[in-house]
């Protein structure tokens, strides 16, 4: 089951990445979408533009064609309508040019602007080849209108005159010739203008200049001879007017010729554009067509891709939903589990105190027993009941340790001890158990005798009273070993290793991961019957190492036997405080006799044997069964020290503990108070000492444990 479900947390966090992926990636293909489309639009724009410009272009070159046969119409005839169209003409192109040029600021393109140019230096240009054409013309019509037909003066026939000198007359006449044009195609006469080649022709191909050079000889031979020159003069420059005219006539002739063909050649261009606006205007219903169905497709996946998105959008606020119902639900469950451990705890601490209390009277009494003279059969049968008293003392604290530790709520004491003390306390309880069955337990320890380490020596106890009891457990012939170790780790902290070696049936492989589990026992069929306990053991020990930071592990080989290992680190206690309090108690223990002590209880057996342990001490003792009769017996008398149990009818210890200390008589108020209890909850512990109890003795109780304690506070008293 909890495979299933992180199987199936890891599909659903793994569907939520790729609906998140798959929605990134629709994002990206829309911003696509939407950029592709708009440099469409754009590129369809101008694409328009660009075959509008071209269409104003064409129109440009008919009109200056137009404008150009205008400017030499207005240069024969001298008519001011030409020219006016010439000008409008001109005014017509300018204009285009500005609205192409103001379209194509945006852009690179600097051809308008230089088009513009060109039709300003047309515009110059024609107007000085006009004026100096008039200019021209206006000579010619001054020389031709001399009169030599009616001669007014007379030639003095009788007076010759003589020069030594000739006189070279030069004159120049502007001669308008009309050229036919060359044998060039229309584009490239388009081509020519636009690159500026005629632009310096332009009063060469309409007019040449004739200089004609006469040497006149001025001496006057005769009167006949210079009448007769001056006649041949005269009829020259008749002939010279006469063919100018005719020149013009032609010229005429020829630019009407010129504007014919120009209207013919607008005519076809006309149709050839009609044909091609034609051709345009059904490419651009295919082009239009096609971009149609283009946006149709687009709009087509964009719908699809906006369902998708949304069916991705819905699965992941539904994968949400459903993470958060079930951290919702696994929030309520852990929560539920944690009251469950928490009342589970609870439960076995109150069965550990209804389990306890009758304990501490079997272990103390039996301890007491064994300390008397007793027969042999008396001693053994002694020895029998306290062996099953503590194994089952033993059965207790391992279900109330594990509960403590299945909470959290469990605590280890930083105090001063001596390891070696310790492990040797361990080592001596448990060898009855293996002289018993008849196998060695040896000692390897390589350890100061005076160490002393800061932490918990009770928890370390634990741990190996646990790994040494199974060992001999399931060792039936052969040996344990116990060897303990030291290592340095820094200057202030040591590492305690510990190993238990036994030569007992083993452990196989496939059992070897599931031995510091829960309840956990290995099956032998041979065996099994010598398998008793709780199968806490080794989780608790586990437990215990791993809270102190610490490792444990285990090898073994089936039939060969096994090593059980662990190491624990621990401050040094440079103080060696342990050693000092254990001098320190050894001397209190013989200073207590006399003293008086109040002792508070509803059992009769506990203050029984609290009565037997105080006699042996030579201490004095008062007896209450609850905490009314308790108070008033502390009135009336003066007591060293208060040992109270801490559940009592009317009142109990920790009532009884809060009168005292409020008591008016404040030096009396100070008394030292010891409560019994078999409640072992770190909470309920600390509630008890918060209430001004100063200690407290776990039950059940031995006789050194109960000493050492009241020897403890009546030094202090």
């Amino acid at each position: 089951m909890p495979f299933s479900s992180k199987k199936n947390a890891s599909t659903r966090y793994g569907l939520l990445v790729f609906l998140i992926l798959t929605l990134f990636i629709c994002a990206i293909f829309f911003y696509i979408k939407y950029s592709k489309v708009n440099d469409l639009t754009n590129d369809i724009k101008q694409l328009s533009e660009l075959e509008e410009d071209y269409s104003l272009i064409d129109s440009c070159i008919v009109v200056l064609y137009k404008a150009d046969n205008n400017s030499r119409l207005y240069a024969v005839t001298g008519k001011k309508e030409y020219i006016k169209q010439f000008a409008s003409d001109i005014n017509f192109v300018s204009s285009i040019l500005n609205n192409i040029k103001s379209a194509a600021d945006g852009n690179e393109n600097k051809e308008p602007k230089s088009l513009s140019s060109l039709v300003v230096q047309k515009r110059i240009r024609t107007q000085l080849y006009l004026k100096l054409r008039q200019l021209t013309d206006s000579l010619i019509s001054v020389s031709t209108g001399i009169d030599t037909s009616n001669a007014t003066f007379k030639i003095n026939e009788a007076k010759e005159l003589t020069y030594k000198q000739f006189k070279t007359l030069v004159t120049v006449d502007t001669i308008h010739t009309s050229q036919i044009a060359e044998d060039k195609k229309f584009l490239q006469k388009v081509g020519d203008l636009f690159r500026g080649k005629n632009k310096n022709k332009v009063a060469d191909t309409s007019v040449k200049f004739v200089r004609t050079e006469i040497k006149l000889d001025t001496t006057l031979q005769s009167k006949n001879f210079n009448k007769l020159q001056l006649k041949n003069m005269n009829n020259y420059f008749r002939n010279l007017y006469a063919a100018n005219n005719m020149l013009k006539k032609n010229e005429i002739a020829i630019l009407k010729l010129n504007t014919r063909i120009i209207t013919e050649i607008v005519s076809l261009l006309k149709r050839y554009k009609d044909k091609e606006i034609s051709f345009v205007q059904i490419n651009k219903a295919e082009f239009k067509s096609n971009i149609e169905e283009t946006f149709k497709s687009i709009d087509k996946i964009f719908v699809l891709s906006l369902i998708l998105l949304s069916a991705l959008v819905l699965a992941i606020l539904y994968n949400l939903w459903k993470i958060f119902k079930n951290e919702s639900d696994l929030i309520h469950y852990s929560q539920k589990a944690s009251q469950y451990a928490i009342s589970k705890s609870r439960f076995l601490a109150n069965m550990s105190h209804e389990i306890r209390t009758p304990l501490n009277s079997v272990v103390g009494f039996s301890e007491q027993l064994t300390q008397s003279e007793l027969t042999l059969q008396q001693s053994e049968q002694v020895n029998a009941i306290r062996s099953s008293s503590i194994m089952l003392l033993e059965v207790v604290n391992d279900i109330l340790d594990f509960s403590k530790y299945e909470t959290g709520k469990v605590s280890f004491d930083h105090i001063s001890f001596i390891p070696f003390d310790a492990i040797t306390d361990v080592f001596n309880s448990i060898k009855i158990q293996a002289i018993n069955k008849n196998i060695e337990l040896n000692k390897e320890m390589s350890i100061k005798s005076d160490l002393c380490f800061s932490g918990d020596p009770l928890r370390l106890k634990q741990v190996l009273m646990n790994l040494l009891s199974n060992a001999i457990k399931f060792t039936d012939e052969g040996s344990v070993t116990l060897k303990v170790e030291v290592g340095n780790l820094s200057k202030k902290q040591n590492l305690l290793k510990v190993e238990v070696v036994d030569t007992g049936i083993g452990i196989g492989n496939e059992d070897i991961d599931m031995i510091f589990d829960e309840f956990a026992q290995v099956y032998y069929s041979s065996t099994k019957i010598k398998q008793k306990g709780t199968g806490l053991g080794l989780a608790i020990c586990k437990r215990i190492v791993e809270f102190q930071g610490g490792t444990i592990g285990v090898t073994s080989e089936l039939g060969k036997g096994s090593v059980f290992s662990f190491e624990i680190p621990y401050e040094i206690d440079v103080d060696n405080l342990a050693l000092k309090n254990e001098i320190k108690t050894n001397l209190e223990i013989n200073g207590i006799e006399g003293a008086r002590i109040l002792l508070a209880d509803d059992n009769k057996m506990n203050i029984l044997l609290a009565q037997t342990v105080l006699k042996k001490y030579k201490i004095i003792s008062d007896a209450a069964h609850d905490g009314v009769e308790a108070y008033e017996l502390f009135k009336l008398n003066e007591y060293d020290l208060v040992l109270t149990d801490i559940q009592m009818p009317e009142m109990g210890g920790v009532e009884l503990t809060r009168v005292i200390r409020a008591n008016a008589d404040r030096e009396k108020a100070k008394i030292p108070i010891l409560g019994v209890t078999a409640n072992v909850l770190e909470e309920d512990r600390k509630k008890y000492i918060e209430s001004g109890i100063d200690d407290l003795v776990l039950k059940p109780f031995s006789e050194r444990d109960l000493i050492d304690k009241i020897a403890t506070y009546l030094k202090k008293n």
